[in-house]
């Protein structure tokens, strides 16, 4: 049996979540506190990025309306 092989079998035969909620909290164990900081930013941003501009300005207002505010 291939390498490969023999992973997806034990891929199979364990509960697939389980081992991804391992591999999530054993790389997030790893990460520096400004790794963390720039996987999130990365991640919100890119979720940002989807929204129209109608969209953003309604998440700024609801949440954060002192960023439209000016000085």
């Amino acid at each position: 049996m291939s390498l490969i092989k023999h992973y997806l079998h034990q891929l199979e035969t364990m509960n697939r979540q389980e081992l991804q909620d391992q591999l999530i909290d054993t790389v997030i164990e790893g990460m520096d506190f400004k790794t963390m900081w720039q996987v999130l930013y990365d991640f919100m941003d890119q979720s940002y990025d989807k929204y129209t501009d109608e969209e953003l300005i309604t998440e700024v207002k609801e949440y954060y309306p002192e960023l439209l505010e000016e000085s």
